[in-house]
């Protein structure tokens, strides 16, 4: 009977996964309903049944985290009862709740597998290269597998996006999964073969971070490699490259630079990121995207209002309207915290925070085997917070969630078995036997 429920919960997380990275595409290319709409409902529900016949405890560390989704996604949840939703709304509000269910479901994975390690290395393998590989194919073949919203946005203009709808979704998933590459495969790898694949695949998801052309992802992603080689002892050689490196951009003439940029304009892919670059480094003025961000959040931060419920998922014509140059922000305000108080209210912001905080404290107080862990579990956590500025919305995005779940439950989980004997019933010995 474990076996067989281990089983199903294991084929809900792949089935989940799959649903959100190739939905878009099979409704595309293949013109079938989105099947994620539907599952992510199914998927809500069997949750909720597995968790009535499952058992009630929880050892105090997953308990705490879990409360605070689940909270965070139940006060959203009652825009069932007092809002007129859309079908794109109620669909929204669906992903949204898959959040606490991932949560969940991934535990009674990580705790009950007999590799657990293995378990979380082969999903993030799957989910890397679902992230990294349709890009590149993309590129290669010269086909879109999603629709566009613009032409800004087609591959002709050099955007490839893989199975996401635009760029940004893309970075903001593969930065979020890189920190967890590194634990899972360069830290917590047992052979060489784990490590060399970790650091594979933390390449397929650099490539994809770069070709997204987005700015934020990509410092982020640098800075993790960074972190990493200062970690590895090579912190002064690592200082003292990233300080030659800037001095040299100080000493070479700006026209040097512009004419190097402006020379990239040839080719669709590299104008995209070129002209990224060159709008940053010298024309920041002139960055709409940069612009319009600072416009949202400007206005939100001059007219905080207090919100019970909120608006609902992306229904911020009322609170935007007339003081807005684009209608974008009516639906995506370009900040998950923004967009989680203006959708859902006070309750659901404050229970996000608390979601924040114990995975913050329970990383600093876990005994990890190494400090680097605690520290690159951290990261992980403050590259989500920054991921959640990168896209238009992250509503739709439940799967950005899951490298910080499955941090946060190994490592938990694994200082339980070598150090301390948990509360709530999660016991050195019921470890071995899972």
């Amino acid at each position: 009977m474990k076996l067989r429920s281990q089983t199903l919960y294991i084929l809900m997380i792949y089935t989940m996964l799959c649903a959100y990275m190739v939905g878009p595409m099979l409704s595309f290319m293949a013109g079938i309903p989105r099947i994620d709409n539907p599952l992510s409902l199914l998927f809500v529900c069997g949750t909720l049944v597995i968790a009535f016949f499952e058992n009630k405890r929880f050892p105090t560390q997953i308990g705490m985290p879990l409360i605070c989704l689940s909270f965070m996604a139940a006060w959203s949840a009652l825009h069932l009862l007092i809002s007129t939703l859309s079908n794109t709304q109620f669909a929204d509000l669906m992903f949204f709740l898959v959040v606490p269910c991932f949560f969940y479901i991934l535990y009674l994975c990580i705790s009950r597998h007999e590799d657990p390690l293995g378990f979380i290395q082969r999903l993030m393998i799957v989910f890397t290269l679902f992230i990294a590989l349709p890009p590149l194919a993309e590129i290669a073949i010269g086909m879109p597998f999603v629709s566009t919203s613009g032409e800004e946005l087609s591959i002709e203009a050099g955007s490839a996006k893989g199975f996401f709808f635009n760029p940004n979704n893309m970075a903001a998933t593969a930065v979020c999964v890189a920190p967890a590459i590194l634990i899972f495969f360069n830290y917590f790898g047992r052979t060489a073969k784990e490590k060399t694949a970790g650091w594979v695949l933390f390449a397929l998801l650099g490539a994809a971070i770069f070709i997204s052309a987005s700015r934020t992802a990509i410092a982020c992603y640098l800075a993790l490699l960074a972190l990493h080689f200062i970690y590895r002892k090579n912190g002064l050689a690592t200082l003292i490259a990233l300080a030659g490196a800037y001095l040299l951009f100080a000493i070479t003439p700006s026209y040097v630079i512009q004419n190097f940029l402006l020379s990239l304009n040839s080719n669709p892919f590299l104008e995209r990121f070129s002209s990224r670059l060159y709008l940053f480094l010298y024309d920041f003025g002139s960055d709409n995207s940069v612009s319009y961000r600072q416009e949202i959040y400007n206005y939100f931060y001059d007219n905080l209002p207090f919100l019970y419920t909120g608006y609902g998922p992306k229904n911020f014509s009322e609170y935007f309207g007339g003081h807005l140059s684009y209608s974008l922000g009516f639906e995506n305000p370009h900040s998950f915290i923004i967009e989680l108080y203006l959708g859902f209210g006070i309750i659901s912001l404050l229970a996000f925070i608390g979601y924040v905080a114990v995975y913050c404290i329970g990383m600093v107080f876990a005994k990890a085997p190494e400090n680097k862990i605690r520290f690159f579990a951290l990261i992980g956590m403050a590259v989500f917070l920054v991921a959640g500025f990168i896209p238009s919305s992250i509503l739709r995005l439940p799967f950005v969630w899951i490298p910080c779940f499955l941090i946060f439950i190994y490592i938990v989980l694994h200082t339980s078995q070598y150090n301390r004997t948990p509360i709530s019933g999660f016991t050195r010995s019921s470890w071995k036997h899972l």
